[in-house]
């Protein structure tokens, strides 16, 4: 399962050409997040206090559709404008999230820079954090829900024939 994520930026004045991410939740993945979050519950009984945790990670593609439009090459501006009518089309300006085919792919052109990513673990979800590059702020994807997980783990499941 493929979606794309709505980001948002810790600078209230900049996001770093990181608008959206799209994330790769292949079964393995979403088992991961699955894991992790049972691992955080199980901390959360031990210690209440703990609200959230993070893992080095770098399972989400951050892009803009805007970014190098100042370059005027027509297949960047095609590419761009393609990309912005598809999000249109998945109207996740109104959603958090989207599921998109396995054949959605960001062009090059459109891919932001970003260092230092994270996946945040939550006791009902994950999301993922990075930094843009050259950046001293944060950028935050939407949250992937446990029944989100639970899908896509399911995914890779070999169904059981009955004996």
């Amino acid at each position: 399962m493929k979606f794309v994520l709505k980001v948002s930026s810790s600078n209230e004045y900049c996001d770093g050409d990181c608008e959206f991410a799209v994330v790769e939740l292949s079964p393995e993945l979403a088992s991961l997040g699955l894991r992790r979050i049972a691992a955080l519950q199980e901390q959360k009984r031990l210690d209440p206090d703990i609200d959230e945790v993070y893992y080095w990670a770098n399972y989400a593609q951050y892009f803009s559709p805007w970014l190098n439009l100042a370059s005027a090459e027509k297949e960047v501006e095609a590419a761009s404008l393609a990309l912005a009518d598809t999000l249109d089309d998945l109207q996740i300006q109104e959603k958090d999230l989207a599921a998109v085919s396995e054949s959605f792919q960001v062009p090059p052109s459109q891919i932001s820079r970003v260092e230092c990513e994270q996946m945040i673990v939550r006791p009902d979800c994950i999301a993922f954090v990075a930094i843009p590059k050259h950046a001293s702020f944060y950028v935050e994807t939407a949250e992937i829900s446990l029944a989100v997980l639970e899908r896509a783990a399911a995914v890779g499941v070999p169904s059981r024939r009955p004996d």
